[in-house]
């Protein structure tokens, strides 16, 4: 299987601390290979072999809220 990209709009982030807990939480999903967090745009691009709807989770495990942008 090769890796895909998604994008995830990302509700609650505030500081760099925000992304720093959000990249952890994406990290530790299974499958994934790369996450870049833009605070700016509140969002996440996450590369990797992995289901949208575990980095859903995860991030809202974390405290923050997640949905696929689109």
């Amino acid at each position: 299987m090769t890796d895909s990209s998604v994008c995830l709009s990302i509700e609650g982030m505030m500081c760099e601390g925000c992304v720093a807990t959000v990249t952890q939480a994406l990290q530790g999903v299974a499958g994934v290979s790369e996450v870049k967090v833009n605070l700016a745009d509140k969002n996440a691009l996450v590369q990797g072999n992995v289901q949208v709807q575990s980095l859903v989770d995860a991030v809202k495990q974390a405290g923050y809220t997640a949905s696929p942008a689109g």
